[in-house]
Order: C-alpha cells, then structure tokens, then sequence
C-alpha cells in the first residue's frame, strides 16, 4: 500500500490547485471548498498511486470535484428554489400502505410453508433458508441430489399456487 505524506502534499500543491480550480470560473470560496475535498480525497482513498502520480493524482482529483459541482448546479437550476431541492426527492421510506401489504404477504407466505408437506418443507428450508446446495441437502437427508432438486420444484410450484390463490381471494 502507498502511503503519501498530506502534509507535504499539501503545501507544495495547494496553491497551485487553488489556482488551478479557480481558472474554472469558480469562486474563491468554492475552489477552496474543492482544493480541501482534493486532500480529503486523499486521505479517505485506501491505495494511492505511486508517490510519482501524486501531482497528476491532485489534479485530476480536483479536475473531477469541478465537474461534479458543474453537473449539480446544473440540476440545480432546473428547480425554483434550490434551497429546498431535497425536499422533493422522494423518500425510498415504505408507506404504512406498502408495510401493511408487506406484513400480510409474509403472513401468506408463512401459511403456504407451513402447508407444504414435511419433507418439500425441509428441502425448501435447507436450500433457500439455509443455503445448501442440493447435493448437500441430499447428503443431509439421505436422498439424492435429483430427489432433492424435484422436492424443491414441487414446493416451490405449491407455493407459487397458494400466492397467487391468496391474491385472488
């Protein structure tokens, strides 16, 4: 792992990137805001080029940071109020709808397993649950692999049919 001295790289490049980010018509405030995210970036950045690259390494680091601010402000634009802009990101949170839903989609599901013959059910177990191989559930069982695979068919294909009878219903 390389490991580079910040300290070092930091007061030879600074200024230079300063400048480098300003000549992007940024402001001062701003260039300096992506010249401390430049060596943030190498801090965080588990392996590091060769101390060789260091310089082009800053540079396409902070090259990139413009970009990235260009492409927000970009988007940015395209909202009236870009202070409020996250306020109408949707939210991945599930409704109270979609968790109700949920809850009684399990409640089937746990009801079509417990219906299922005992030895489809602990092939479905051990292969979906536990994640065993057929082969391993077959050694585990007694079975073969191929009585294994056709249990685990079966089950599955009664499952399928009591969903979709509980959705109709």
């Amino acid at each position: 792992m390389t490991h580079w001295d910040v300290n070092i790289l930091f007061r030879t490049y600074r200024s230079r990137l300063l400048h480098f980010v300003q000549r992007r018509k940024l402001s001062w405030h701003m260039a300096d805001d992506i010249v401390q995210d430049t060596f943030l970036r190498v801090v965080a950045t588990p392996s590091l080029p060769d101390p060789q690259f260091a310089q082009s390494y800053l540079f396409r680091t902070a090259q990139n940071l413009v970009i990235d601010h260009f492409r927000r402000e970009r988007i940015l634009t395209f909202v009236q109020e870009p202070d409020k802009a996250f306020e109408f990101v949707a939210d991945d949170a599930p409704s109270p709808e979609q968790i109700a839903w949920s809850r009684q989609e399990l409640r089937q599901l746990q009801a079509s397993l417990n219906a299922l013959p005992k030895n489809l059910r602990t092939v479905f177990i051990l292969a979906r649950l536990e994640g065993k191989t057929y082969g391993e559930i077959g050694e585990q069982l007694g079975i073969p692999t191929q009585t294994a695979f056709s249990r685990m068919v079966r089950a599955l294909t009664l499952v399928k049919e009591a969903m979709d009878k509980s959705e109709k219903n």
